[in-house]
């Protein structure tokens, strides 16, 4: 691994913070100059902007992805900036530069898992505090992270996406959130183009009749 490619907390947590135009250059990642390839090689050759131009194009797709799994608004904020923040410091790890989306994906539901973990935790003891009679701040805070989603329609989408199988949810969120081509989202998942445009087809599916069940239950 080239010396460049040694990153510390302090460098990529520059890159992270300082890079403030995902929302308006998100749409780029469907039809860019650049590979993300080309920009992978180029951090680790020591290129600092490099790494931005990838948190501009990808940030809205991890998001978005977070947000599917955690079903919290608040927190897919934050965890997008860890998932970006391990990304760089792992870069040099990266044996396949072209395979950069898939990689960060994958960071990307191991923050996530992690998050679920430790929220699963906090649960119970909220749980065992509440049974002692011991209800503190803390306790009051956790109970405000677990309000809904304050639209309405958006909560029962992402609720739904959230059941999806992992695979046709990022699929979901590559083509149609991130806006990739087929050809994009296609080395996302894995797959090839015609695996990529069989997966929409059964997530749209799925996803439709799961909305349409919570339609008309009482």
């Amino acid at each position: 691994m080239p010396e460049s490619a040694n990153f510390s907390v302090d460098d990529s947590a520059h890159f992270v913070t300082t890079s403030t135009a995902a929302c308006n250059t998100a749409a780029r990642g469907a039809d860019v100059a650049i590979s993300d390839e080309t920009l992978v090689r180029g951090v680790l050759n020591g290129d600092r902007e490099a790494f931005a131009e990838l948190y501009d194009r990808r940030a809205r797709l991890i998001r978005g992805l977070c947000l599917a799994m955690t079903r919290d608004a608040d927190a897919a904020a934050d965890l997008c900036q860890e998932v970006f923040l391990r990304a760089y410091q792992r870069l040099g790890s990266l044996r396949e530069p072209a395979r950069f989306i898939a990689w960060l994906a994958g960071i990307a539901k191991q923050v996530c898992r992690e998050w679920l973990r430790s929220r699963a935790r906090d649960r119970r003891c909220a749980v065992a505090t509440a049974g002692s009679g011991e209800v503190g701040p803390a306790a009051t805070e956790r109970e405000r992270d677990d309000n809904p989603v304050r639209n309405e329609q958006h909560a029962r989408l992402h609720a739904a996406l959230a059941d999806l199988p992992s695979n046709e949810r990022l699929a979901l969120l590559a083509f149609y959130l991130q806006g990739m081509d087929a050809d994009e989202a296609r080395r996302v998942v894995g797959l090839s183009r015609s695996g990529l445009y069989r997966l929409l087809a059964s997530a749209r599916r799925r996803l439709g009749r799961k909305l349409q069940r919570e339609e008309v239950m009482p």
